[in-house]
């Protein structure tokens, strides 16, 4: 009976497999069409269900800060914002058939939260609402939009439960190495063409690579950036020291990780972004205080070394690749290129032009935000490189001016409270959460608040940091089961002797003088 049973099986199998072998490949003679792309894309996504099911959770975390993109998708969304969707979506469901899989309590982060996105849709709808021209619309800049609330919706995802104790260290190292597939965006023209598909997924971030190959294309840039290799170095960076500490990394038992964490170092410097190495120093300086190594016999070789190590810059920094001069431009008096000096001073020129053009206009939108719908007319007119431009789609290069123009005053105040909010919830999972995982509770408040500073201070842009920032205390929360608090010791009351004891006035017998 057994043997029918598993021979029916089979059949109904092979009859379901071999019509949807032929009809794929009846349509995979026209790889190109949407038809094509769409029918593969339903069928692969079917038999991925039971794989969604179960590693949804780990997927959203490891392509939180991958470039990769549905490029089938009308808008080519990041792959993130479609995992956060599905995996708030299952665990919803999950949810509801097992009450025991409950979110992971963060109350002070969800208020914060709720008020951003009431301020948000508040703004679309006056601004212009969510007809984005994805839609069918007549405006651009909705994208924006759908980034801050797919940030929002992965956060929830994110704290659906709590991360595997074995796999900590594992999670929190896709999560920022998945920023080194923006390397991969670099890599046209150095490729063999057969890997040109890969380029579907990861955008490419220049042309500079085919310079030389195409006479029509023309380096843009007086100093050829490679952000993409700068992006996989800071996702290295901040691998290791979330990992393994400044501690972890200095053991001498393990030299390996010394040069590994240099080697990342370098390649974060071949960006060229002074943003970048001043962010990444604060982040060091940071980690040695929390990690009390001042205390240690380290505090006396660290001086030295970055003493002789500034002094050895300054000796032979007009020597070094011009994207490392760049990265050190920040640096008063140090001799570096004429070239890349006058590239960094006329980048700070146009970033302090864009900030005194669009500060008067604080206080006109200081109640109801601008938004960011713009007319698509329009900036083809003004251009894509000028400073109206800029101005046009909201790109203020400041933390502080992304936030109050687009969504005014109570925007701001959202934002502001779930920064405060989220400080205080990293801080309390490193002073009070499982020893087991200092060294990335550690790592987490030390980086939140050195972006936060640099948000506010330096350079940022709401719909692209928020993302780091929720992902970050959603990781936090997720590995440490919620916001870790002081324990409570109870108190034993004092033996007290004698407690009972009569007066001796009390014990006098009676007449006694």
């Amino acid at each position: 009976m057994s043997n029918a049973s598993a021979l029916f099986r089979s059949l109904l199998i092979y009859g379901l497999c071999l019509p949807l072998a032929v009809f794929l490949g009846y349509l995979l003679a026209t790889p190109l069409d949407i038809t094509t792309i769409m029918v593969v894309v339903f069928i692969l996504s079917m038999l991925a269900i039971p794989l969604l099911l179960r590693w949804h959770h780990a997927w959203l975390i490891a392509t939180w800060n991958m470039s990769a993109v549905l490029f089938f998708v009308p808008g080519r969304p990041p792959v993130w914002m479609a995992l956060a969707a599905i995996s708030l979506v299952i665990s919803i469901l999950q949810y509801a058939l097992n009450r025991k899989m409950k979110f992971l309590h963060a109350p002070s982060i969800a208020w914060p939260l709720i008020l951003l996105t009431v301020v948000i849709f508040v703004t679309a709808r006056l601004t212009g609402g969510l007809s984005i021209r994805l839609f069918g619309g007549t405006v651009y800049g909705g994208k924006k939009y759908f980034i801050i609330l797919a940030a929002v919706i992965g956060f929830f995802a994110i704290i659906n439960r709590q991360i595997p104790p074995k796999r900590a260290n594992l999670y929190i190292a896709l999560f920022f190495l998945g920023a080194a597939t923006v390397a991969i965006g670099e890599l046209p023209g150095v490729l063999p063409p057969v890997f040109d598909f890969l380029f579907a997924f990861f955008p490419m971030i220049s042309m500079d690579t085919f310079i030389g190959q195409n006479d029509v294309i023309a380096q843009t840039s007086l100093i050829g950036r490679q952000g993409g290799v700068s992006s996989l170095g800071v996702g290295g960076v901040c691998a290791m020291l979330a990992c393994y500490g400044i501690r972890g990394i200095l053991d001498a038992r393990k030299p390996w990780r010394l040069g590994v964490f240099c080697l990342f170092f370098l390649l974060t410097l071949l960006g060229g972004f002074r943003s970048t190495l001043i962010m990444l120093l604060m982040t060091l300086a940071l980690l040695f205080y929390l990690e009390r190594l001042h205390h240690t016999w380290l505090l006396l070789p660290m001086i030295s070394v970055s003493l002789l190590g500034g002094g050895l810059i300054a000796a032979f920094a007009s020597h070094l690749p011009l994207t490392f001069q760049r990265s050190l431009a920040f640096v008063p008096f140090l001799q570096i290129d004429p070239i890349v000096k006058m590239d960094a001073q006329s980048s700070t020129e146009w970033r302090l032009q864009l900030w005194r053009d669009v500060a008067p206009q604080i206080p006109q939108y200081l109640l109801v935000g601008k938004g960011y719908a713009f007319s698509g007319t329009e900036h083809q007119q003004l251009g894509w490189e000028t400073l109206e431009g800029f101005e046009l789609v909201g790109d203020y290069h400041s933390g502080p001016l992304s936030v109050i123009l687009p969504f005014g005053i109570f925007g701001s105040i959202a934002f502001i409270w779930l920064i405060v909010a989220g400080i205080r919830v990293v801080y309390h999972n490193y002073q009070f959460g499982d020893p087991a995982y200092h060294n990335i509770n550690t790592f987490l408040f030390g980086y939140f608040v050195v972006k936060a500073i640099f948000f506010f201070t330096i350079f940022g842009s709401l719909h692209s940091d928020l993302p780091m920032f929720l992902g970050m205390l959603g990781l936090s929360i997720s590995i440490n089961g919620g916001v870790a608090k002081p324990e409570v010791v109870p108190q034993q009351s004092a033996i007290v002797f004698n407690r009972f004891k009569l007066n001796p006035s009390a014990r006098r017998p009676a007449g006694a003088s």
